[in-house]
């Protein structure tokens, strides 16, 4: 039951803190006014140079979220305006604005875009014209069950184009604050985002950013709307024909703001999680409603307890796992395995068999157990929550684990937020108190390897005993080349090359012998490939590749001849490009790179000149590089060289060494080895 009048006294302590704080002036100039720019302004726009030499840029980005009183409830209302300049063709892409919309599949409402009004201005000597979007301009599509997107093209764009646009978003779903993202593919010179919260919804905020704040302030300040109310009878129903009864409610509210200005492009780089990770942004969570302070405050997250106990009464999370399975039968007749951990596999093996994953990473299970395994095919909690069943009719302890995967984000785990979960996998207890996280949906995987998307840092353990599982692994990432090859005079290189792939590397290698061969073929262009054999099919191994191979050389012999061999078989690139790097390093598990060479040298040829045997380290045993070239025969050379990253996260501190101790070990295995004829 709403309350219809909120005394202001009713904030209590929350209100006596904010307003030890300056109050914030809600109405204080905003920083862009849609339709207000003149043939001045925007020639000073075209004359600064851009940041960068950027395709386009982001000249104001501004946005407001309040919570207005409606009809027999409240509503979000979000208002966005924001102002671009093109710079050159590439950015043309950016005059399209996409918008997505949530609604209830359930009840049907839905989030509504509303006053959706654009210009392009071009400006042409002192003259500036104008194009107003256009209805036909406006697209939308579903984009799943819950998701719609708008999406608008501004009209006439071309290089020294300025488009402008705002809209306003209502919603009635009161735990959708809308968030805001304050750093873009592009520069942005201006970016502010303003909320105002009434004090009975509280919401957790949080904020990310790699960029300081100009500005970050909260303050408070007097909040007044009208609530709407239908007329009822002495027997509830609604009166036809009556007016709505209106009320004034009066209270205090939360104001924030925050400004970020001159902020570079966000610059993809090899070894992040996903750029939601590292985009300066700021998101919300609905924690609490509490319209009397007399009564209790209605939760809406509060704890990871409480998201646990809700979730193991979903009908699509814990009821699903209750629920009969076909495989029952089969999997309680794992228990005549007396090795707990053979058991957990073979559970295991019996979903891989059944079912195949869908590609759909989720946290809820969409069909029923009989129907996935009718059609063969399932997403990931479909597949992993069916495996937390077969284990427990296999008798062990198990229990699903809620995880984030890379591409999904961090886990903040300070902040109970259901949302920063999209995947689930099955935790089992063995004896001795040993854990063992399992997964089912890619069968090149061993039992013990998660898949490498799902090395997300923690994931959490749902049952009485929840808490924070380690998903962090030991087990590398390892290419492995040795090689046992005959120089020729003439520079030619032939014999055999044994390419290992072990841990998570044999993983994207697992494929027929002739797959095997296509690609190293394609990684070795100038080699020829003569015979080639492969064991690709035995999870407990690596996968390795074995190919008779000749590099050809030149067409007669040679005095002096210059040999790479690491380099000939194949280096990869340094993926620390750039100098510098704002963002920590982020791998999913630690890196090794080594090569083993036996070379034979020509008859009447000696070895005049080796590179210098090589240590390299990291502080802290971060990595270690190590190169060496021995002589144990007149004749035969043997070429050692081991690159190993022994972390999987280095700090923005940490950048430049490692990408250094990369560069100087790429540089030394690029170093010739000098054979002349004696």
């Amino acid at each position: 039951m709403i309350t219809r009048v909120v005394p202001a006294h009713w904030w209590g302590a929350v209100a006596s803190l904010l307003l030890c704080f300056p109050a914030l002036a809600w109405a204080q100039e905003v920083p862009v006014r849609f339709g207000k720019l003149d043939a001045q302004e925007a020639a000073q726009l075209l004359a600064r140079p851009a940041p960068d030499s950027a395709t386009a840029e982001v000249v104001c980005d501004f946005g407001q979220s309040t919570i207005k009183g409606g009809q027999d409830g409240f509503e979000l209302r979000f208002e966005r305006t924001a102002r671009l300049l093109i710079r050159r063709r590439p950015g043309y892409e950016h005059a399209t604005v996409r918008v997505v919309l949530y609604h209830d599949p359930k009840n049907g409402n839905r989030e509504q875009i509303q006053q959706l009004k654009g210009i392009t201005y071009n400006l042409t000597g002192k003259e500036l014209s104008k194009d107003l979007l256009r209805t036909e301009a406006v697209f939308s599509r579903k984009l799943n069950d819950r998701l719609d997107e708008y999406a608008f093209t501004l009209p006439n764009v071309r290089e020294g184009s300025i488009l402008e646009f705002t809209y306003v978003i209502r919603s009635p779903f009161l735990f959708n604050l809308q968030d805001w993202q304050f750093q873009q593919e592009i520069p942005v010179r201006w970016s502010e985002y303003r909320v105002q919260i009434p004090s009975f919804y509280r919401y957790k905020e949080m904020t990310r950013s790699y960029w300081p704040f100009a500005v970050n302030t909260s303050g408070a300040a007097p909040y007044t709307t009208t609530y709407r109310e239908k007329v009822q009878d002495s027997y509830g129903a609604i009166s036809a024909g009556s007016a709505d009864k209106s009320y004034q409610i009066s209270t205090q509210a939360l104001t924030r703001r925050w400004v970020q200005q001159d902020i570079p492009a966000f610059r993809p780089e090899p070894f992040l999680t996903t750029e939601h990770d590292y985009l300066s942004r700021v998101d919300f969570e609905l924690e609490r409603i509490q319209f009397n302070p007399e009564r209790d405050p209605q939760f809406v997250v509060s704890s990871w307890a409480q998201i646990e106990k809700e979730l193991l009464e979903k009908e699509d999370f814990g009821q699903y796992v209750a629920q009969n399975s076909a495989l029952a039968t089969a999997a309680a007749a794992l228990r005549s395995i007396p090795d707990p951990g053979a058991r957990a596999a073979a559970a295991r093996q019996l979903v891989l068999q059944a079912v195949g994953y869908s590609g759909t990473a989720s946290l809820y299970a969409r069909a029923t157990p009989k129907r996935v395994l009718e059609t063969r095919q399932g997403n990931a909690a479909e597949i992993n929550l069916l495996l937390v069943r077969l284990l427990r009719e296999a008798g062990l302890e198990a229990q699903p684990l809620l995880l984030s995967t890379r591409s999904h984000g961090r886990i903040q785990t300070e902040l109970p937020v259901l949302s920063q979960f999209n995947y689930v996998a099955a935790h089992v207890i063995l004896p001795g108190n040993k854990e063992l996280v399992l997964d089912a949906t890619d069968p090149t995987l061993p039992p013990e390897l998660l898949p490498e998307n799902c090395l997300n840092d923690q994931g959490r353990l749902l049952g009485p005993a929840g808490r924070w599982v380690s998903l962090t692994t030991a087990v590398p990432h390892l290419r492995y080349t040795h090689a046992r090859l005959t120089l020729a005079a003439t520079g030619a290189l032939q014999g055999t090359v044994r390419q290992e792939y072990a841990g998570y590397a044999a993983s994207e290698h697992r494929q027929p012998v002739a797959a095997l061969r296509q690609q190293w073929q394609q990684a070795h262009p100038d080699w020829q490939i003569e015979k080639a054999e492969a064991v690709a099919d035995d999870l407990t191994r690596p996968v390795a590749l074995t190919v008779a191979a000749r590099l050809p050389g030149a067409e007669a012999p040679a005095a002096t001849l210059y040999v790479r061999p690491a380099a000939q078989l194949g280096l990869p690139a340094n993926p620390f490009r750039h100098p510098d790097r704002l963002y920590p390093v982020d791998m999913a598990s630690t890196q090794r790179l080594e090569y083993m060479v036996e070379l034979t040298l020509p008859e009447g040829y000696t070895a005049a000149e080796l590179p210098a045997a090589t240590s390299l380290a990291l502080p802290n045993e971060g990595g270690r590089f190590v190169f060496s070239v021995s002589q144990p025969t007149a004749q035969t050379l043997a070429i050692t060289s081991r690159l190993h990253l022994a972390k999987t996260h280095y700090s923005a501190e940490e950048y430049h060494a490692l990408r250094e101790l990369y560069a100087r070990a790429l540089a030394k295995m690029t170093e010739p080895i000098v054979v002349q004829r004696q």
